[in-house]
């Protein structure tokens, strides 16, 4: 027995042209690939040599830059490097 979310989900696929079926099933694959560790990852946890986490790493808190007078350290390093 299909829930109800899928069976409402398989009926507006079924009125959708085939552009944007495409588009549709591009996410959902897309969205089922963020679930799982990287091929990459994978690999590297079967060597001894390395330490993988069990999970993927958090993703760092986006912060407020800090304000402050004078150049900025990004200007004077690309400055330098001219």
């Amino acid at each position: 027995m299909m829930s109800q979310v899928k069976q409402s989900l398989y009926e507006t696929l079924d009125r959708l042209d085939d552009e944007q079926a495409r588009l549709i099933l591009a996410f959902a694959t897309n969205l089922q690939k963020q679930g799982k560790r990287s091929l990459t990852l994978e690999r590297l946890a079967q060597d001894p040599a390395f330490q993988v986490p069990a999970q993927d790493p958090p993703v760092f808190p986006v912060v407020e830059p800090i304000q402050s007078d004078g150049v900025p350290a990004s200007k004077l390093l690309i400055e330098d490097r001219r």
